[in-house]
């Protein structure tokens, strides 16, 4: 009995520090938007050019014509 409660107390934990994970990695990937449209380097140098509604994200794009 006490092999299956750590068993499931360990699963537990493991389940959380996921979920933390996961939600601290979906915040960070997201730049901040102090303006309506601005460019940003991807890791592999391309730049992108992403345009922001409300304060908030929308889409990006290659800049461009």
């Amino acid at each position: 009995m006490k092999l299956f409660l750590f068993t499931l107390a360990a699963i537990f934990a493991v389940v959380i520090l996921l979920g933390f994970w996961v939600l601290n990695k979906e915040t960070r990937s997201a730049p901040d938007c102090p303006q309506k449209v601005y460019i940003v380097k991807r890791p592999d140098g391309e730049s992108l050019e992403c345009v922001c509604t409300e304060g908030a994200l929308a889409t990006c794009f290659k800049p461009g014509p």
